[in-house]
């Protein structure tokens, strides 16, 4: 394959007619930053970005939105020494207590999802591979590695919001 360099001039043309596409397409481009503030390919005489450039970008970036609290209450930690290591989960996973996972009774398997504690700020980010708790008052279960990264003391219970973090790898049931 082989490789080939634009001048400014032919970059600048492509950007202003990928511009014009994207703009027709607003969920895209609405989320990415803008085609004008991406920097030439490296090798061309112009290929360090500008201070301009690199602000542009930055402000776009920061404009995302923010994601927001999806849930709000008592998690709880479930697997160590309660006879669940090793066995399946709800969603068809084999569950390890030194693993990173979450329970919770409505999110889609497979949903990353960011849990904080809202007493110290800590924050994980877990896969939904379980379903529960099963205990009223209580929004979510993990497992005591995630627990441990929130609450290193490990008490057992923490008052968190659920943030949903990414739902692009959701499935109902699988075999792993």
């Amino acid at each position: 394959m082989r490789a080939f360099r634009l001048s400014p001039a032919v970059f600048a043309s492509f950007a202003a007619a990928a511009a014009t596409l994207l703009s027709s397409q607003p969920s895209f481009a609405q989320t990415s930053a803008p085609i004008a503030a991406l920097a030439p390919l490296a090798g061309t005489p112009d290929a360090a970005p500008t201070s301009a450039s690199i602000d542009a970008a930055l402000e776009a970036a920061s404009s995302r939105p923010e994601m927001s609290v999806y849930e709000s209450g008592i998690a709880s930690t479930y697997g160590d020494g309660d006879g669940f290591e090793g066995l399946r989960t709800g969603c068809g996973g084999i569950f390890h207590t030194r693993q990173v996972q979450v329970a919770h009774k409505t999110l889609p398997c497979g949903t990353v999802v960011r849990i904080q504690d809202t007493d110290s700020g800590k924050s994980v980010d877990a896969e939904v591979t379980d379903r529960g708790p099963y205990v009223d008052g209580r929004i979510v279960d993990l497992s005591q590695a995630a627990f441990t990264q929130l609450d290193a003391r490990g008490t057992g219970l923490l008052h968190v919001n659920v943030y949903v973090v990414d739902t692009s790898n959701q499935y109902r049931y699988r075999l792993r």
